[in-house]
């Protein structure tokens, strides 16, 4: 139990201590995850294990939607529709206990997912040739 503890100190106090930049990495990495959760319970029909996965997901996704700055970039009304129709799908995923809308869900938030995450390998990188951290 002490281990436990230990961990969640850890890793709460590395967000804590990131970037908002690798705020946000992380907490797209946890939605990931919580994807990955739903879909391991949709496979053994574990109803409080989907819910759960998909509560948290939904948070997550809200959120993101929420913190979008829709004045700093013209496509960021576009962003949130996506974000918008992803949590959608996790609700109704969540409602109906149906993997289909969980799909549906990863089909957008997936592929986002992966871009945060390449656009900050690239922001890395530049930051390291210039010497910015």
């Amino acid at each position: 139990m002490h281990q436990a503890r230990v961990r969640q100190r850890y890793r709460e106090e590395s967000v804590l201590s990131s970037t908002p930049r690798k705020q946000f990495i992380m907490l797209f990495e946890n939605l990931l995850v919580d994807l990955d959760r739903a879909d391991m319970a949709f496979r053994v029909r574990d109803l409080y294990g989907i819910h759960e996965a998909l509560r948290h997901a939904q948070d997550i996704v809200h959120l993101v939607m929420s913190s979008l700055r829709l004045d700093l970039w013209d496509g960021a009304s576009d962003l949130k529709e996506l974000y918008g129709f992803a949590l959608s799908q996790l609700i109704q995923a969540n409602l109906y206990k149906d993997i289909k809308y969980l799909r549906n869900a990863e089909d957008v938030l997936r592929p986002l997912g992966e871009a945060w995450a390449q656009a900050d390998k690239i922001l890395d990188a530049e930051e390291a040739t210039s010497g910015v951290a």
